[in-house]
C-alpha cells in the first residue's frame, strides 16, 4: 500500500508456475481428499511477473480454495491469453460465498466464514495481499461465487513484451 515494494520482474513461464505450485500444495489436497486439475490454452505467451510474488498469490488461492472445499471436492487451475494479460483462475466446489460477503473479500482482515478466528484459519489478510501483489503487476484480481456451487478466484498478469527485453549495453 506504501509503494515500498521492489518487484524483479522477469519472463516466466506460467504453466512452469502453476505446475510448481500445485505441486507445493499436493500434500494439503491429499489430506483433504480434494482433487486438482489443471485446464491450460496451449502456447501461452511468458508473463512479465515476479515470480516469487505470484507464486504467493497463487498459493494463496489454491490454500483458500482446499480450505474451503469439501471431501472429495475438486480444485481445477486455469490459465489462457486475454489480450495483453494472462488470466489464472482457482476454481473450487466449495460452498460458495454469501453475494452480501464479496464486495469485501479483498478488505484487510476481512473473514467471510464468521466461525474462523485467527487460531482456527488466519489473519483475513491473504486475499489483501495477494491484490496488492497482483496491482503491483498491473493485473487485477476478483471472484464470482454461487452460494452451494463454489466460487471462482482469478487474476491478471502482463504478457511480456519484446521492448520489456531490449537493454542497453553501453
Amino acid at each position: 500500500e506504501a509503494g515500498q515494494m521492489t518487484l524483479e520482474r522477469e519472463p516466466q513461464d506460467i504453466f512452469e508456475l502453476v505446475s510448481h505450485s500445485i505441486d507445493a500444495m499436493a500434500a494439503t489436497a491429499a489430506s483433504h481428499n480434494v482433487e486438482i486439475a489443471v485446464r491450460m490454452t496451449q502456447d501461452l505467451p511468458p508473463v512479465s511477473i515476479d515470480y516469487h510474488r505470484i507464486s504467493q498469490v497463487l498459493r494463496n488461492l489454491l490454500d483458500n480454495a482446499l480450505t474451503h472445499t469439501p471431501d472429495g471436492g475438486s480444485v481445477t487451475v486455469e490459465a489462457m491469453r486475454k489480450g495483453d494479460y494472462v488470466e489464472v483462475g482457482v476454481a473450487d466446489t466449495g460452498n460458495g460465498i454469501d453475494p452480501e460477503d464479496l464486495p469485501y473479500l479483498f478488505d484487510r482482515f476481512y473473514r467471510a466464514d464468521k466461525s474462523r478466528t485467527r487460531s482456527t484459519g488466519g489473519r483475513g489478510l491473504g486475499l489483501t495481499i495477494s491484490r496488492g501483489l497482483v496491482e503491483a503487476h498491473g493485473g487485477k484480481i476478483a471472484v464470482e461465487s454461487n452460494p452451494g456451487r463454489g466460487s471462482r478466484f482469478h487474476f491478471t498478469v502482463p504478457v511480456h513484451t519484446k521492448e520489456e527485453s531490449t537493454t542497453d549495453d553501453r
